[in-house]
């Protein structure tokens, strides 16, 4: 991690579609700052308090949809403890290219679960959350590859996380509260699905909603 010259934004997304941010450009209060941020337990506080030169703001952390950490330059993104055998990279996408990816893979329904990888290769996964307010996070994820048995409990314990932390395109880091989450969508889907899953296509056309959350740099 190259701390030298940092400069960190930190961008704090609400529920209600409001963002309050804030800079820092001291290398051990973004050390410190960073480290804070990606805890496992971050978003189990009931608030967060941030000290600035002449104000100090109190943020209620329920009330967080997602909180970036911005620089350019900064490569601060940790794999979340129980997940760092498996997991190699979660990278935010813009949703076009996010879109792109998901089709150039002929992602038809019977076809995508026929594809095998051997345990121990790396695939791809595509996971579109979508939070409280409509705001949705575009995701592509670096997996080793599983024995089929182990694919759907891994995805279950990844959303059952807090939060799941993903590296910015620009650089530095974004953290979703999965709390705030009310959707979770993935590209292609596992092999194997839960027993009591229901047999449905999603309608995209009618499923699709505008996002009342603004948008962060880059994500349209």
């Amino acid at each position: 991690m190259n701390l030298s010259k940092p400069q960190l934004q930190i961008r704090i997304y609400g529920v209600d579609g409001s963002l309050t941010a804030f800079t820092q450009d001291d290398p051990a209060l973004v050390q410190r700052i960073v480290g804070d941020a990606q805890r496992p337990d971050f978003f189990a506080q009931d608030r967060i308090t941030i000290a600035g030169q002449h104000s100090v703001a109190t943020l209620v952390v329920s009330r967080i949809a997602r909180l970036d950490l911005a620089g350019e330059g900064l490569s601060i993104w940790q794999q979340p403890p129980k997940f760092a055998t498996g997991l190699r990279d979660v990278v935010e996408l813009p949703e076009q290219e996010f879109l792109y990816q998901v089709e150039a893979r002929d992602l038809n329904h019977a076809e995508r679960r026929q594809q095998q990888h051997k345990p121990g290769q790396t695939e791809q996964a595509f996971v579109d959350v979508q939070l409280v307010g409509g705001h949705h996070i575009y995701l592509r994820f670096q997996l080793v590859a599983l024995l089929p048995a182990e694919r759907l409990q891994r995805v279950r314990s990844i959303l059952t996380l807090p939060g799941v932390s993903f590296r910015l395109a620009g650089g530095g880091v974004g953290i979703a509260n999965l709390a705030n989450a009310v959707k979770f969508t993935g590209y292609p889907g596992p092999p194997a699905v839960p027993a009591d899953a229901w047999s449905a296509t999603e309608d995209e056309g009618a499923n699709r909603e505008a996002s009342t959350c603004k948008q962060p740099s880059g994500t349209r």
